[in-house]
């Protein structure tokens, strides 16, 4: 899964074959919270690095909503990638899904004292 901020962001993935410069490549993001097509590149610009491939995007996204990514080789038809994406302004390390609906209340001490007797044992909360 990929996760990426309101602005876009980079896709790294591992395509299921080498990417060509002979070949034409085309990048598809399809929300899945209202099962449309909002982005289609029809020439995709990927970059290389030693291990993965990078494509780089500036497509507006909408927070907390579920992307599929869809990379073709157009020139042999064939899918060479595909993955989710997670829209979020939230740093990946510290993301909370919960973040502002709930609140943390403190409700004091929660000290407790035992109380034992030769045949059992009590205990109170204060």
């Amino acid at each position: 899964m990929q996760i990426l901020s309101t602005t876009g962001g980079t896709i790294n993935f591992i395509p299921r074959e080498d990417i060509s410069s002979s070949k034409t490549y085309t990048l598809k993001i399809t929300s899945e919270n209202k099962n449309k097509v909002i982005l289609t590149d029809s020439n995709a610009s990927i970059g290389s690095n030693s291990f993965y491939n990078t494509y780089v995007t500036s497509q507006a996204l909408v927070e907390g909503a579920f992307y599929m990514i869809e990379i073709q080789n157009t020139t042999d038809d064939k899918l060479i990638f595909r993955d989710k994406v997670f829209c979020t302004n939230q740093a990946s390390t510290t993301y909370e899904m919960t973040s502002g609906v709930y609140t943390q209340h403190n409700t004091g001490a929660n000290e407790y004292k035992y109380y034992s007797a030769p045949w059992t044992t009590y205990i109170y909360l204060n």
